[in-house]
């Protein structure tokens, strides 16, 4: 089985970092994995016809501080929709998969969501070191093969408020406190969800700021058991 890596975006996020660690856990599990540091491959669908799952790593610029890195072309976009509902699965974490390609709305579409703030901090003011709250990953599907035997689970990271489609299959879940926004209190977004485009699989979890979260073994084992999902290795 074959998984196709593409690293690249904001330095911010370590893309090369992620990717490494995202390449030695798919080994591990017996995927043989290609790393790009482009997008350019997407372009080409027919060329990709035996890759089972795309991992993103990419990053959309946000606000000044943020210079721009590049984006998807609607020819990469094209075939990356072509790729998924011919059965490829899709599978990623935090902003390298839900704050990407911000131009392109189907992209949010397909993966089901878009990343929209991380209470306290704005996403155009934020200081990163003040983005970090405490907060609890509620399981909500315990019974699911990605979530069996996970127990809820307490982070200290940033805690994703997102947009997302009421057609999710919902795994996991947080309740946002009025902390920082009084108006959000009790406000449930979720944080694991799979669902479905055409043919293809879906996966996404919205904790990964740094890699130090990923290596959190709930959360390692939640990623590893998505992607197989994903590609329908399970």
């Amino acid at each position: 089985m074959k998984a196709a890596l593409f690293v690249g975006g904001w330095e911010g996020h370590a893309p090369t970092e992620f990717a490494d660690w995202c390449e030695d856990l798919l080994t591990r599990d017996g995927f043989q994995v290609d790393v790009h540091d482009t997008l350019a491959p997407l372009a080409d669908p027919d060329g990709m016809r035996d890759v089972d799952l795309i991992v993103p790593i990419w990053s959309s610029a946000r606000s000044a501080h943020q210079p721009e890195f590049g984006n998807m072309t609607k020819e990469q976009e094209d075939g990356l929709l072509e790729l998924v509902a011919s059965g490829c699965g899709m599978a990623g974490w935090h902003g390298h998969m839900g704050d990407a390609f911000r131009d392109r709305p189907t992209y949010h579409f397909l993966i089901g969501g878009q990343f929209v703030a991380h209470p306290p901090g704005w996403p155009d003011n934020a200081v990163p070191s003040d983005d970090f709250v405490d907060y609890d990953v509620t399981v909500t599907r315990p019974t699911d093969p990605v979530m069996q035997g996970i127990k809820s689970f307490r982070l200290h990271s940033e805690q994703y408020y997102m947009l997302v489609d009421p057609s999710n299959e919902v795994l996991a879940t947080t309740t946002f406190s009025g902390d920082h926004l009084w108006w959000i209190e009790g406000t449930v977004i979720p944080v694991v969800w799979k669902r479905r485009w055409d043919q293809g699989r879906i996966f996404y979890c919205s904790i990964g700021h740094t890699l130090d979260d990923l290596k959190v073994p709930q959360v390692t084992e939640i990623i590893r058991r998505g992607a197989r999902w994903a590609a329908r290795a399970q």
